[in-house]
C-alpha cells in the first residue's frame, strides 16, 4: 500500500509538470516516506495510527500529518541522510498540537544536533565513570592512610610534632596524641573527597592546600600504577598489612608472657627450696627442748622470706590468717603453679594463631608496594596537614560553641544565691511521716517565705493553710493568680518559683521529683536559685545524695533530719479474687478501700460494679479531672459524714492529696505507659502504696493488696525493695543560653539566613555539655510547639516561653487553641474564647472526656493570657467557663451511673489480654 501510494505521488506529478528534477525528489522524498514507515515496528502502524498525507503539486511540497509524539518516535536510519544536497522541496509535518514545517537540511540539521547530543551523553558518562574510578581510589588511599601509622607520624612531622604513635605495642595514652589522632581520622574522609576531580571542587578549593587538579589526578594516577586499581589486590595489600601488624603485636604478647612465665618459674623454684628445707627442719619432725624457739625462728624466717616475695609487710602478714607458715607457702606456690599452666596455654594460643596466618601477597611483593605507597604518600602528607590546619580553625569555631553550651556548671547560672552562703535542710522519710508539716511550722515562723509544690492542688493546700493561720499568703500557678495586699509569703508550683526575690524560708516539696525526665529541672533550678537564708527540702530518702551533692556544689551547709512513718503499711496475704478471671470481686470492699486502676473506663466500670454490687457510693480520681474537681472528690471521700466511702482511682492519687485511705487495691500492676505496656517498678507501687494509713484520720494503719492473686507476688518483692539513690539531676538551658547560642550560629554558620527555633534547640541539645551529676531533661514539647511556632514573626525568646505552655501536644483542639492565640496576639488583634470552648451537659462518659478538654483549653487559653495579656474582659469571661465546666464535671460525676458506658468494656478480661500481651513482649525481647 505504502509503494503504490508513493507511485501515485510520483505519477501524478510527472504527469503535471515537465521539470524531471523536480519529479526525482518528489520520486526521493516518498521513497524517505516509505523507508521511514517501514521502520515502524508493525506493518500496520501506517494505517492504525492515524497518519494522512496530501501532495500540493503546485507547490511541490509532501504534507504528511502525524499523531501526537509520533515524528520523535520512529527510530532513525542510516539511510534517512541520503538527501538531496541542493533540494529546495519542503517536507513538513503537523502533529495534533504542534504543526511545524521543516526543510530538508532543517530536518538533516536537526539530526545532526542529535547526533552531537548523543556524543555529548557518552562523554559525561565516560567522565563520570572515571570520577568514580577516581573517588573509588581515593578511597582506597584514605583507608590506607588510616590504618597505616608510618603515614600518621609522618603527618605529625608536619606540624612539627616530633612524638610518634607507635602502634598498640607502645604506651599511646598521650592525650594530646590521641586528640590528633582522633582529628586525623575525622579529616580523611573529607581530604580524599577534595582531591578527587569533582565539578563542584573548585580550583580555588584545592589551591588552599597546595594542590592544583591537575597536581592531585596525576598522584591518584601514580597511586593507581601500584596496582590499586585492582580491588582485589587492593584488599590482599590491607589484609597484609593488618596481619602483619596482628604478627607483630602477638609476637610481642609472646614475648611478655614468656617473660612473665620465666619469672614466675624462677620465684616458683625458690619457693620449693624453701618449702623442702622448711620441712626438713620443722621441729614437727623431731621435737626437742627447745621447740617452741625453733618454731618461733622458722615462722619468723618463713614470714620475712614471704614478705619479701609478696611485697607485704611482716605485721600484716601475720594478722592475714591463721594458717601455718607452711600451709601459706604451699598455697602460694599452687596459685604460680596454676599462673604458669594459664600462661602456657596462652602463649600455645599465641602461638596455633601464628601457624595458621594466610599470607595473601608476597614479602618481596609487598615490600615493594608498601615503598612505592610510601614514596607517592608522602608527597601527599603536606597537602593533608594544611587541610587539618584549615579544619582546626573551623573546629576552634566549634569549639566556642561548645562553650556556650556547657552544662557541666548549672550553679553559676544564678549568681545572687551564690553570694550568701545558705543552709539546706533536708527533710526525708516516707509518706506519712510528718516531714512536710515539720518544714510547713518552720515557714510559718518566718517574715517572709515561699512553699514550691509539685501540684496546683498542694500549692492550693498550702495557700489555704497559710491563710487560715493569718498569714498573708499568695497564690500563683501557671492557671491562677490571687495577690493579696501586703502578703509576706506566696504558694507557687516548683516552675514559677521566684528568684530574684529574697526571702528567709523556702520549702521545696517531693525533691525527689528532680530526676524526672520532663519536669525535673524545676526542682533544680529551684534548689540552686532560690534567694533564702533556709531551704528545707522535703521527700523520699532516695534524694539525699543528690541533694548533697548540690548543696556542697553550691557552697552551701547540708543538715538532713530522717523521719519513719507514723503508722504500719503491711501486704495482705490474699489477694481480692480468688482467680485472675474472677469476676464480681468487688462486691467485697469496704469502708476506706481505694482501688487504683489506670483506665478511665476501668474507672467508671469498677465504681458502678460497686454501687451496683454493694450499698456503697464510690469518688472518682484521675488524672485528666481538674485540680479543683480532684480535691473536691478527696474531700468527699474524708468527709466521715458523707456518703462516699470508697474511693476508685488512677495513679495521680500517688501525690499532691491527703486521703484517709485504710486499704489500697491495685486493679492491675500493669499500665500503658502511651509507648508500651509495661509492669509498675518498685517506686511507683510504694509511692500509691504509702497513700494508705494516715496519722490523725480513722485508719492510721495502711493495707495493701492486688484483686488479681498474678499481680501479688510482684507487689511483695515491689515493697520490699528499696529505692535506689537518685544519682542525677534533670536541668534544661535557660532563654540566654539558646539567645546567645542562637547568635553565635548566625555568626559562625556557613548561611546567614534565619534559623528558626526548633532547629536552634535541636542544634544546642546535640551539642550540649553535661557531667555526671546532671542530665538534660526530654524536650519533645519545646521541639513539636517551637516547630508549629516556625513561621510565626516573634522573638526567639518569646517563643522559647511559650514552649513551656501547659498545651496538650497529642490533641489537635490544644494546638488549635494555641496557635490561634498567638496568631491574633502577632497580628494585633484581640484574641478571644472561641465558641468550642463553651461547656455542654454531660450525658455520656464521652461528653465527660470532651468537658474535661473544655476545661484544659480554657486553662491554656487563661496561661496564655498571663504570658501575652491582651484583654481582662475575655480574661474574666474564661474564667466564667472554667468555673461552669467544673461544675457540669461535678453534676456529670454525681450521675456517673446514668451516664452511658460501653458494655462491651470487661475491666477483667482486659487485664487478661494486657498480660497476655506483656508476657509475649518480655519473651521477644528476651529472644533478641
Amino acid at each position: 500500500m505504502i509503494r503504490r501510494a508513493a507511485a501515485n505521488i510520483s505519477s501524478r506529478r510527472l504527469a503535471s509538470t515537465p521539470s524531471v528534477n523536480r519529479c526525482l525528489r518528489v520520486r526521493e522524498l516518498s521513497s524517505l516516506l516509505h523507508r521511514r514507515l517501514l521502520a515502524s515496528p508493525s506493518s500496520t502502524h501506517y494505517s492504525s495510527t492515524g497518519i494522512s498525507r496530501h501532495f500540493n503539486g503546485t507547490g511541490g511540497t509532501l504534507h504528511i500529518k502525524y499523531p501526537l509524539g509520533y515524528f520523535s518516535s520512529i527510530p532513525h536510519r542510516e539511510e534517512d541522510d541520503e538527501l538531496d544536497e541542493d533540494g529546495g522541496d519542503d517536507v513538513s509535518y503537523s502533529d495534533s498540537d504542534i504543526s511545524t514545517n521543516y526543510t530538508i537540511e532543517q530536518f538533516t540539521s536537526l539530526k545532526v544536533e542529535r547526533r552531537k547530543d548523543h556524543a555529548r551523553k557518552q562523554l559525561l558518562a565516560e567522565a563520570r565513570k572515571e570520577r568514580a574510578r577516581r573517588k573509588i581510589l581515593a578511597e582506597e588511599w584514605m583507608r590506607l592512610f588510616a590504618t597505616s601509622d608510618e603515614l600518621f607520624n609522618a603527618t605529625l612531622r608536619e606540624f612539627n610534632i616530633t612524638k610518634e604513635w607507635g602502634g598498640s605495642n607502645s604506651n599511646n595514652e598521650d592525650s594530646v596524641l590521641n586528640e590528633y589522632r582522633q582529628f586525623y581520622l575525622d579529616s580523611l574522609q573529607s581530604f580524599g573527597a577534595l582531591i578527587v576531580d569533582d565539578p563542584e571542587t573548585s580550583e580555588e578549593m584545592i589551591s588552599l592546600i597546595g594542590l592544583t587538579n591537575e597536581r592531585a589526578n596525576q598522584l591518584i594516577d601514580a597511586f593507581s600504577e601500584g596496582g590499586f586499581s585492582d580491588q582485589a589486590f587492593a584488599k590482599k595489600y590491607r589484609t597484609m598489612y593488618s596481619n602483619i601488624k596482628r604478627e607483630a603485636d602477638l609476637r610481642y604478647s609472646l614475648q611478655r608472657a614468656n617473660e612473665a612465665r620465666s619469672k614466675v618459674l624462677h620465684e616458683l623454684e625458690e619457693d620449693l627450696t624453701l618449702l623442702t628445707r622448711v620441712e626438713e627442719e620443722s621441729p614437727l619432725q623431731r621435737p626437742g627442748e627447745n621447740y617452741s624457739a625453733e618454731l618461733d625462728g622458722i615462722e619468723s624466717e618463713i614470714n620475712a622470706t614471704l614478705s619479701q616475695l609478696m611485697n607485704i609487710p611482716e605485721d600484716k602478714l601475720e594478722r592475714r590468717s591463721t594458717q601455718t607458715p607452711i600451709q601459706q607457702l604451699r598455697n602460694k606456690i599452687q596459685k604460680k603453679t596454676r599462673l604458669v599452666e594459664s600462661t602456657n596455654k596462652r602463649m600455645n594460643r599465641i602461638e596455633k594463631e601464628l601457624n595458621e596466618f594466610q599470607w595473601p601477597l608476597s614479602r618481596d611483593v609487598y615490600e615493594k608496594t608498601n615503598a612505592f605507597l610510601m614514596e607517592i604518600s608522602l608527597q601527599v602528607t603536606p597537602a593533608l596537614a594544611i587541610f587539618i590546619t584549615n579544619r582546626h580553625s573551623d573546629f576552634e569555631k566549634y569549639r566556642q560553641l561548645e562553650e556556650h553550651t556547657d552544662l557541666t556548671s548549672p550553679h553559676e547560672w544564678y549568681p545572687h544565691a551564690r553570694l550568701d552562703k545558705r543552709k539546706i535542710i533536708f527533710h526525708a522519710g516516707p509518706t506519712n511521716s510528718g516531714k512536710t508539716y515539720s518544714a510547713l511550722q518552720r515557714l510559718k515562723q518566718a517574715k517572709k517565705g515561699m512553699y514550691l509544690a509539685p501540684l496546683r492542688l498542694l500549692a492550693a493546700e498550702c495557700y489555704e493553710n497559710l491563710t487560715s493561720d493569718g498569714i498573708y499568703t499568695d497564690l500563683i500557678t501557671g492557671q491562677e493568680t490571687r495577690s493579696v495586699p501586703f502578703s509576706t509569703h506566696r504558694s507557687s508550683t516548683v516552675e514559677l518559683a521566684c528568684i530574684d526575690e529574697d526571702f528567709d524560708v523556702v520549702v521545696i516539696d517531693e525533691i525527689q521529683m528532680i530526676c524526672d525526665s520532663f519536669r525535673g529541672f524545676a526542682w533544680t533550678r529551684a534548689l540552686m536559685g532560690v534567694r533564702c537564708k533556709e531551704i528545707h527540702v522535703c521527700g523520699g530518702l532516695e534524694a539525699k545524695s543528690i541533694v548533697a551533692k548540690i548543696a556542697q556544689m553550691c557552697g552551701d551547709d547540708f543538715e538532713m533530719k530522717t523521719y519513719t512513718r507514723f503508722g504500719e503499711l503491711r501486704v495482705l496475704e490474699n489477694s481480692l479474687a480468688a482467680t485472675s478471671t474472677s469476676k464480681g470481686s468487688y462486691s467485697n470492699v469496704q469502708p476506706g478501700d481505694c482501688v487504683v486502676a489506670f483506665s478511665r473506663n476501668d474507672i467508671f466500670a469498677i465504681k458502678r460494679e460497686i454501687e451496683q454490687s454493694t450499698h456503697f457510693k464510690c469518688c472518682v480520681i484521675y488524672g485528666a479531672l481538674p485540680p479543683a474537681i480532684r480535691a473536691e472528690q478527696a474531700r468527699r471521700f474524708n468527709d466521715p459524714n458523707s456518703e462516699y466511702e470508697v474511693l476508685v482511682a488512677s495513679d495521680a492519687i500517688g501525690m499532691g492529696l491527703n486521703l484517709s485511705i485504710k486499704r489500697i487495691i491495685f486493679n492491675s500492676l500493669f499500665k500503658n505507659n502511651g509507648e508500651s505496656i509495661v509492669q509498675l517498678d518498685h517506686s511507683l507501687v510504694k509511692q500509691i502504696a504509702g497513700r494508705a494509713g494516715r496519722r490523725n484520720s480513722p485508719y492510721p494503719h495502711g493495707e495493701v493488696t492486688t484483686r488479681d492473686p498474678f499481680d501479688m507476688e510482684h507487689l511483695r518483692k515491689c515493697m520490699s525493695t528499696e529505692i535506689e539513690p537518685i544519682q542525677k539531676a534533670g536541668i534544661i538551658p535557660t532563654a540566654n543560653h539558646i539567645g546567645l547560642f542562637d547568635e553565635l550560629l548566625k555568626e559562625y554558620g556557613a548561611s546567614k539566613k534565619e534559623r528558626s527555633l526548633h532547629e536552634t534547640l535541636r542544634n544546642f541539645s546535640e551539642m550540649a555539655q553535661l557531667r555526671g551529676n546532671f542530665f538534660l531533661c526530654r524536650q519533645k514539647s519545646f521541639a513539636n510547639v517551637s516547630k508549629w511556632l516556625k513561621d510565626v514573626d516573634m522573638p526567639s525568646t518569646v517563643k522559647f516561653t511559650l514552649c513551656m505552655s501547659p498545651v496538650n501536644e497529642s490533641c489537635p483542639r490544644s494546638k488549635r487553641v494555641l496557635m490561634r492565640y498567638v496568631e491574633m496576639y502577632v497580628s494585633g488583634k484581640t484574641p478571644g474564647v472561641h465558641r468550642s470552648m463553651r461547656p455542654r451537659e454531660a450525658t455520656s462518659f464521652h461528653n465527660l472526656t470532651e468537658l474535661c478538654t473544655v476545661h484544659h483549653e480554657l486553662e491554656l487559653f487563661l496561661w496564655l493570657q498571663s504570658k501575652l495579656p491582651t484583654n481582662a474582659v475575655e480574661q474574666a469571661r474564661a474564667l466564667a467557663m472554667k468555673e461552669d465546666a467544673i461544675e457540669k464535671i461535678n453534676e456529670g460525676l454525681s450521675m456517673a451511673n446514668k451516664l452511658k458506658l460501653s458494655m462491651k468494656h470487661d475491666y477483667v478480661s482486659k487485664d487478661v489480654g494486657v498480660k497476655k500481651m506483656w508476657t509475649k513482649e518480655m519473651k521477644a525481647s528476651k529472644y533478641s
